[in-house]
């Protein structure tokens, strides 16, 4: 056995972060999280999960058998989540840019805005090795602070 690291297996996360009503404080929340041998099964469970979620949050207006077209108008400009989730989960580039991250052993995080909260998506390693001790698991981000830090 050879003493270079190698992930023993990948997390990932969909994550939300945002105003509690009425507190004026932020909360994080755990929206879901996969454990996996395999990058490719991480990546694959958070593409589904986004548009799972985008769905729920608003159903795109294309699939929705009772939003005729003729009733769809222009929305006033604003973060709109739920579109930019579904971009991520189908656009080849950004798929294809996250498994290059993974794929080299890093980790991959995207933050999605909303109007009143933060989307974070992230897949990571979690390392083993017989010889080396293992990195200390990611700290906790605050999304809010990243997404301004960030834009």
């Amino acid at each position: 056995m050879s003493g270079e690291a190698r992930p023993l297996a990948y997390r990932a996360e969909i994550r939300a972060e945002g105003l509690v009503a009425g507190t004026g404080c932020s909360a994080p929340w755990l929206l879901g999280c996969y454990q996996t041998l395999s990058p490719v099964l991480a990546l694959r469970w958070l593409q589904n999960e986004v548009v799972r979620l985008a769905s729920r949050l608003d159903p795109d207006p294309a699939q929705s058998p009772w939003a005729p077209p003729t009733t769809l108008r222009e929305a006033a400009p604003a973060p709109d989540a739920p579109a930019e989730l579904r971009v991520w989960a189908t656009d080849p580039k950004e798929r294809r840019a996250a498994w290059e991250r993974v794929r080299a052993d890093e980790p991959f995080f995207t933050v999605v805005p909303d109007v009143d909260c933060v989307y974070g998506l992230s897949v990571w390693p979690l390392w083993h090795s017989a010889e080396l001790e293992p990195p200390a698991p990611p700290r906790h981000i605050s999304l809010r602070g990243r997404f301004l830090a960030d834009h």
